[in-house]
């Protein structure tokens, strides 16, 4: 009984934790979102996931989303399509 216990509250906190404190990676996100994290951060917070038009996109989760991001998708807006403004924490194109 105590370890059914402990279990459930185990999970219970890192549920908390994930929901508080953003993602990890994809698989912490619903389809459609994505984790966009920080140059050199081990985490970030989800963001829809859209095209170069800012029509929604509904991909899996990518394996590769759970290692830290080591650069930036843009660094001013130009860098990004008509309709969208590079981020400056986050260095990724968001829509306006």
């Amino acid at each position: 009984m105590f370890k059914r216990f402990f279990l459930v509250s185990v999970f219970l906190f890192l549920v908390f934790v994930i929901h508080c404190y953003g993602c990890v990676s994809d698989f912490d996100c619903g389809i459609g979102y994505k984790c966009v994290k920080a140059p050199f951060n081990t985490s970030g917070t989800c963001m829809k996931s859209v095209d170069k038009f800012g029509i929604p996109t509904y991909n899996l989760p990518d394996p590769d989303s759970i290692l830290p991001k080591t650069s930036g998708d843009c660094d001013f807006d130009i860098d990004c399509p008509i309709g969208f403004y590079c981020d400056r924490y986050y260095k990724v194109c968001v829509k306006r």
